[in-house]
């Protein structure tokens, strides 16, 4: 589902001066597409101020069988509100510029409507982390089912019982340990970009950096532009244990337990989420610093953690956004079905 907008212009506006336009409104060329004998020439626009965009606009121009510039603009449903407003924005300055008609998904000449206000800078921030880790979930839930080794048969724990050796050389196991310090990176990219989110907001921003000594090396990267303040601090701590991050955000804001959320029950199971988690880092430590694979880590273990993951860093989410008054807005999934076994190759 998207919100989209036509504006058909008059036959006196040039397609170059639509283009020089345009430029001014802050888009970018990024292309061209070519569909039978029409050629469409491709922009978007993007706001990285106070996390303003979510998803950007995108634009594109034709010329129809009149000779008329077509200008159509796009944001899809997961935009945020500084999208919807930019798109209005483009349309009705269009309509200034060049004259002529338009029409959006409310009807002729009626202007696409936000369903909310705009949200704070840090609840924008704290979205775009969790839009940024359910899209490295599906990454990874999508290599997993799409892996196939067509002569190796599938295995299980109870098939190998007395031949787990076996397991060192199957190259189904060592696919899946090697998916394990991806999942990890996630997660604090999760952890770190939402950090950085509330302490660039934070009211208690002066005193916690001022336990906070950065290198030559990092002050240059925020003399040159190329970091903030809060990104370089981030980069300063360690963001993978959750015991470890839980403490950084409490010491950021002393109302916020994440580990709380992390050690409630689930599925009535022995192992918290705030414990799956740390074994998964320690899983992800034997591999990159010792090569050793964990050999309990077939496909259905693998289908596991993604879910778990999905639980964890859903339920710590919606955490910060009941701690502060935010909205819950989650615009990607998973699903919950596990993995359809494989059939073993015949023959």
């Amino acid at each position: 589902m998207s919100y989209e907008s036509e504006s058909v212009l008059p036959a006196g506006a040039s397609a170059q001066a639509v283009r020089e336009f345009v430029a001014l409104l802050g888009y970018e060329k990024s292309g061209v597409l070519k569909f039978e004998s029409t050629r469409f020439e491709q922009f978007n626009w993007f706001d990285t101020t106070a996390y303003r965009s979510w998803c950007g606009v995108e634009l594109s121009m034709h010329l129809d069988g009149q000779g008329h510039v077509v200008v159509h603009t796009r944001t899809p449903i997961a935009r945020s509100y500084y999208d919807l407003i930019h798109q209005n924005r483009t349309i009705s300055d269009l309509q200034r510029r060049f004259g002529g008609r338009f029409r959006t998904d409310e009807g002729p000449r009626r202007y696409l409507k936000p369903d909310t206000g705009p949200p704070t800078a840090a609840a924008s921030g704290c979205h775009l982390a969790f839009e940024r880790f359910g899209m490295n979930l599906i990454k990874a839930s999508t290599c997993h089912q799409a892996r196939e080794f067509p002569h190796q048969p599938m295995q299980t724990a109870k098939a190998l019982k007395n031949f787990e050796f076996l397991l060192e050389i199957d190259p189904r196991v060592l696919a899946n340990n090697t998916l394990v310090p991806f999942l990890v990176a996630a997660v604090e990219d999760y952890f770190k970009s939402t950090f950085v989110a509330l302490l660039r907001y934070s009211a208690k921003k002066a005193s916690f950096l001022k336990g906070v000594r950065l290198q030559g090396d990092q002050l240059l990267a925020i003399a040159d532009g190329k970091n903030t303040v809060e990104e370089q601090v981030a980069e300063t701590l360690p963001f993978q244990r959750p015991a470890v991050v839980c403490r950084h955000f409490a010491g950021l804001d002393p109302g916020l337990d994440l580990a709380s959320a992390l050690r409630k029950p689930y599925h009535r199971r022995a192992q918290s989420l705030f414990d799956s988690i740390d074994s998964l880092i320690l899983a992800r430590h034997d591999l990159i610093h010792r090569a050793t694979l964990d050999r309990t880590m077939l496909d259905d273990k693998v289908d596991v953690i993604i879910h778990d993951l999905d639980a964890a860093i859903t339920r710590v989410y919606r955490r910060i956004t009941e701690h502060y008054g935010w909205v819950f807005d989650r615009g990607w999934w998973i699903g919950r079905g596990r993995r359809r076994a494989r059939v073993p190759p015949t023959g």
